[in-house]
């Protein structure tokens, strides 16, 4: 008889499976799964290094602007850059792919993940608890804490998303009020989002444009860019379920500046696969995804470059 944990994992990954067409043997799920692992290792070092990075620097634009080092206009420019930026260290980090199921080093996961999201104003608890909701429920219209953004019919209906501010946020809760783990997780990141609000507004008060231009508007900025890229584009107008609730997609853009975010179906298949190792993971695991008929596998390039020129 096998362990209850192990039978859990194992009703979980049928019903991932389900609906899912069969395949040959040599490109099952537990070989497609093996090859995902090989991925799943490395220290993800150059994400460390950008979210440590942008936030390091964006603190420092502060006193750069306020003594008058640098003008207003050059500091905002600059903090917007380091807000779009700021998300992605800690996705990885919600990810434990920092720490990599080592306990000893989840504090590594913690403290990149709370540093690189104060630019954005965002907690880290909170962030986490729902981007795991996210996953378990992808393009559920009840469930998914993304779906109103991934929902929405043009780029305008996801800047109108994000604005919707405490309201989506009760939502969340209401839906997942009986989940005692979920909401100590929420409450927790509700805290810490309140602090940020608080400390916000004691900087309008000192310094007023400083505050609206290096921190307001950069996370406003930051916020529709990864709703875009991370939310609408990869999600918009796709399925539930495994190999059909993502999509690959093509944008004038390279890779590079939109995060990969082309490459995000690789991120739902197997999530620990770390966000540098994707295009690699991407070009091994191409002929398993011809084999699902995923929509667009066929057109993945042997070798992806900075903009894989994926079309559907």
């Amino acid at each position: 008889m096998w362990p209850a944990s192990w039978q859990s994992r194992e009703n979980k990954r049928n019903l991932a499976l389900e609906g899912v067409g069969q395949v040959a043997e040599e490109f099952s799920f537990d070989k497609e799964k093996e090859i995902a692992r090989s991925f799943s290792k490395r220290f993800q070092w150059e994400m460390m290094l950008i979210g440590v990075g942008q936030a390091t620097i964006w603190l420092c634009l502060w006193p750069l602007v306020i003594y008058g080092y640098i003008s207003l206009f050059v500091g905002s420019l600059i903090a917007i850059v380091c807000a779009c930026f700021a998300y992605l260290p800690s996705h990885e980090a919600q990810h434990g792919n920092f720490s990599r199921g080592n306990p000893k080093r989840r504090w590594i996961d913690s403290f990149v993940s709370h540093y690189t999201l104060i630019t954005l104003m965002f907690p880290h608890d909170l962030m986490r608890c729902t981007h795991m909701k996210h996953h378990a429920y992808t393009n559920n219209p009840e469930k998914d804490p993304d779906y109103d953004t991934a929902s929405s019919k043009t780029i305008w209906g996801v800047i109108v998303a994000t604005q919707a501010g405490i309201t989506k946020y009760q939502s969340i809760a209401e839906t997942y009020k009986d989940d005692k783990a979920f909401m100590k997780s929420f409450h927790k990141g509700l805290n810490v989002a309140l602090m940020y609000r608080a400390i916000l507004l004691v900087l309008v008060v000192m310094f007023p444009l400083e505050a609206l231009l290096l921190w307001w508007l950069p996370s406003k900025v930051g916020v529709i860019y990864l709703s875009a890229f991370f939310s609408w584009y990869p999600h918009y107008q796709m399925d539930t379920g495994r190999y059909k609730d993502t999509k690959f997609w093509s944008h004038w853009m390279p890779r590079y500046l939109n995060h990969s975010m082309q490459l995000h179906f690789v991120h739902h298949l197997h999530p620990g696969i770390g966000h540098y190792d994707e295009p690699k993971a991407i070009e091994a695991l191409k002929p398993f995804l011809i084999a699902r008929k995923v929509p667009g596998a066929e057109n993945i390039p042997d070798r992806v470059t900075h903009n894989p020129l994926i079309r559907l």
